[in-house]
């Protein structure tokens, strides 16, 4: 993210989400939008936010299990851009996969009863309940450069919620023929 940032407007350009475009034929767009960002501050608050939860995480998966996490968060958080959201023209940024990085982390380890991971996924949640409730005034389009997609967000957790649930079938489904 940082060396896409560090190519400045071109790479933006080349790499953001654009509705028109990726109606267009240009399906790149679903995944590249996401390590393009609107400035630096943008580029490192998710940095941060990345190397938060990958804190959190502490060696709980795979770099495989965390490249497929992020490929399909990614993903999916653009497609529903595509077919939930068609109002919603331009987006950059990982701030919808970051949302799904944190429960896809979180929500195994609340579910098997670690108090600390229920707490990290409540905040989570009640931060996106936060910018649900219109007006969606925040602090952060003045430093972050644009607006922000609160869909996105919406996006990622419920695309994390899925996989988390696929992942816990698949689980079991293999403790089941095991036995």
């Amino acid at each position: 993210m940082l060396a896409l940032q560090a190519g400045g407007e071109p790479v933006y350009e080349a790499l953001r989400y654009e509705r028109a475009r990726v109606l267009d034929g240009q399906s790149w767009r679903l995944l590249t939008a996401h390590v393009v960002h609107l400035g630096w501050a943008h580029c490192l608050m998710n940095a941060g936010g990345l190397a938060l939860c990958a804190a959190l995480a502490a060696g709980t998966r795979s770099w495989r299990a965390w490249a497929a996490a992020i490929v399909a968060l990614a993903f999916g958080v653009g497609a529903l851009l595509v077919v939930a959201s068609p109002g919603a023209t331009n987006y950059a940024g990982l701030s919808g996969v970051l949302y799904g990085l944190f429960i896809w982390v979180l929500a195994p380890r609340a579910w098997q009863g670690d108090r600390w991971a229920w707490i990290g996924l409540a905040v989570v949640v009640a931060r996106l309940g936060w910018q649900l409730i219109p007006p969606h005034a925040d602090g952060q389009p003045s430093w972050i450069g644009g607006e922000v997609m609160v869909e996105a967000h919406l996006y990622g957790a419920l695309c994390a919620l899925l996989l988390c649930l696929l992942q816990a079938a698949w689980s079991r489904l293999q403790q089941v023929w095991a036995a």
